[in-house]
């Protein structure tokens, strides 16, 4: 009697367990689908540290991703609040944990990140350039001029960028290996600073983006594509349907209206 009476509360105890982990799980579903966050009053997003993600310098806070979330936070009645981090895996990491509701740092839409996450509508549409540092015609520097150029050269990008996946198929394309290199802490910006600054020889980045940098580090060449035009996506986890829903609504009203041109030049005129 002693010992049925001990499996049973055995039992017991194992069915109030099994409810508290479902319990939990599903209420940090929850917290983090749309219906989560409007209760929580609060959106919680990772960008890049970069003036087309996130920066936060004295009194100023500024972005061009920045800028468009915190207009989908406003239409929400939520609190937006932006965590800075450039690795692009860590950024899924981040949000597969749950410790994010949404990854506002636009990347290519492509199979890399497929069946980890969510894909939202395009931000906007764009392609890869080759960005490298111009020399006098005595350099002794190789200066690339064709894609199949870069056969058994190496490019640096930031460390596990979104278009690694652009030059590993750029690689199979050309037959020929591309030594990647990748930069801890590191973006699009950063690297090619440092390209105009010759310490680095090259790298890639989003044609938009490379035409405004090109203005105020004049000896950059950013004449040779990488790759062919792209969506530029965010991405949220993949049980956020209602989140995703709400965000591409959002999206599809206010990509191209006159408040999103006027974000768009700020950052890219």
């Amino acid at each position: 009697m002693k010992k049925k009476l001990q499996i049973g509360i055995l039992f017991f105890t194992f069915l109030i367990l099994c409810f508290l982990v479902f319990y939990v799980r599903y209420s940090i579903k929850l917290k983090h689908d749309l219906d989560g966050i409007l209760d929580y009053g609060r959106l919680t997003v990772i960008t890049e540290n970069s003036s087309v993600g996130f920066v936060n310098r004295k009194d100023s806070i500024y972005g061009f991703q920045y800028e468009i979330i915190k207009a989908f936070a406003d239409s929400l009645g939520v609190e937006l609040v932006v965590t800075q981090e450039n690795d692009y895996r860590k950024c899924v990491n981040s949000l597969l944990k749950r410790d994010c509701n949404i990854i506002a740092n636009v990347g290519p839409l492509t199979t890399q990140w497929k069946n980890e996450v969510l894909f939202t509508d395009p931000i906007y549409t764009s392609h890869q350039v080759l960005v490298q540092r111009q020399y006098n015609d005595s350099s002794k520097v190789k200066f690339i001029h064709k894609q199949n150029e870069l056969a058994n050269d190496s490019v640096f990008i930031p460390s596990n960028s979104p278009y690694r996946l652009t030059l590993e198929n750029l690689s199979n394309d050309i037959a020929a290996p591309i030594s990647i290199v990748e930069n801890k802490n590191s973006n699009q910006e950063k690297m090619v600073a440092l390209v105009s600054q010759g310490k680095i020889k090259n790298t890639i980045c989003e044609y938009q983006l490379a035409v405004k940098l090109q203005s105020k580090y004049t000896n950059i060449d950013i004449s040779l594509p990488i790759g062919f035009a792209q969506q530029q996506v965010w991405a949220v986890h993949p049980e956020s349907v209602q989140l995703i829903q709400k965000l591409n609504e959002f999206l599809y009203d206010f990509v191209g209206s006159s408040d999103y041109w006027k974000i768009y030049n700020k950052y890219y005129k």
